[in-house]
C-alpha cells in the first residue's frame, strides 16, 4: 500500500482528488485514470439489470471503503427481479440505498430513466444481457456518465464494432469504463500469462482449459410461464445466442493468453 494513504485524512483526500470512477473501479479490479470530483464527492450509482450479477455489482460499489457511494436508481424489465434486488441491497446497505418507488423503473426504456437520475460524472452499472449493452453505453456517453459493465460486452461482430466506435466517443469525453473481466484482473493468471509470454514453457502448440462448475444454464426448457417469446428469451438469455453470445462467450477464459498476431 502507498504509505502516503495510511491516514484517514489522506484516504479521504485521495477519494476526493482521484475522482468518482476511481472508487467504483474496484468493481472491475482495475485502477482507472484520474478525473476530478465535484465539490460533493458522493458517487451516485444507477443499476441497470437487477439480476444476481447486478445485485452483486451494486453491493460491491456500495462496499468501497471511504467511497461515499449511493445507489439512487434501478431499472429492469422484470418487476420481481428489481424488487428482490432492492430488498437485498437495502438490507445490506440501509443508509446508502436511496431508491424510492419513483426511481425504480420497469421496461425497455428504464435504462434512460435511471441514467437521467444521475449527474455527469456519476456511474451507471450495466448488467443486462449483453445484446443491449451498446444501446445503454451510447446513452451513458451522451449523458456524460461513467460505466461499469459486466462481461461479455457484446454477443457478435457487428455489435463489437459498434462498441469500439462508441468507446472512441467515451475517450474523447474523458469518460471511463470498467469491465468485469475477472480473469484479466486475477494476479495469479497475470503471472501465468507473463511466464508463458516470457517463454518459460517454450512455444505453446496447444492450450486447453477446464472450468469446474455445475450444469450450464444455456439449455432452456419450453416456455411454460405465459411469457411472450421475447421476455422468455430475455429471462433465460444464456440459451439464446443473439442475447448472450452463448455460454462459451461468457465462460471461455483462455483466449487472452494467445500471443499477439
Amino acid at each position: 500500500m502507498n504509505p502516503n494513504l495510511d491516514s484517514k485524512d489522506n484516504r479521504r483526500e485521495f477519494i476526493k482528488t482521484t475522482g468518482k470512477v476511481a472508487a467504483i473501479s474496484a468493481l472491475a479490479g482495475v485502477s482507472l485514470p484520474h478525473v476530478h470530483a465535484a465539490d460533493d464527492d458522493t458517487i451516485q450509482v444507477a443499476l441497470i439489470g437487477c439480476g444476481g450479477r447486478g445485485t452483486g455489482a451494486a453491493d460491491n460499489a456500495l462496499s468501497v471503503p471511504n467511497g461515499r457511494t449511493k445507489l439512487v436508481a434501478m431499472a429492469d424489465v422484470f418487476p420481481n427481479r428489481l424488487e428482490n434486488s432492492y430488498r437485498t441491497l437495502k438490507r445490506q446497505h440501509e443508509k446508502t440505498v436511496d431508491v424510492p418507488a419513483d426511481r425504480q423503473f420497469i421496461g425497455f426504456d428504464g435504462y434512460k430513466q435511471a441514467i437521467d437520475c444521475l449527474k455527469p460524472g456519476d456511474v451507471a452499472i450495466f448488467t443486462t444481457p449483453c445484446a443491449f449493452r451498446w444501446v445503454h453505453y451510447a446513452y451513458a456517453i451522451e449523458k456524460g456518465v461513467h460505466v461499469f459493465m459486466e462481461k461479455p460486452v457484446t454477443p457478435d461482430g457487428p455489435t463489437s464494432r459498434k462498441m469500439l466506435e462508441l468507446n472512441k466517443k467515451a475517450i474523447a469525453k474523458n469518460l471511463k469504463v470498467g469491465v468485469g473481466l475477472m480473469v484479466r484482473h486475477c494476479r495469479a493468471r497475470q503471472e501465468l500469462h507473463k511466464r508463458v509470454m516470457d517463454g518459460q514453457i517454450g512455444d505453446v502448440l496447444l492450450m486447453r482449459a477446464y472450468r469446474m462448475s455445475g450444469p450450464l444454464v444455456g439449455f432452456v426448457e419450453p416456455n411454460k410461464e405465459d411469457l411472450s417469446p421475447l421476455m422468455h428469451q430475455i429471462k433465460y438469455f444464456h440459451g439464446f445466442i443473439w442475447l448472450s453470445g452463448g455460454n462459451y462467450s461468457d465462460f471461455t477464459s483462455t483466449r487472452w493468453m494467445r500471443r499477439p498476431g
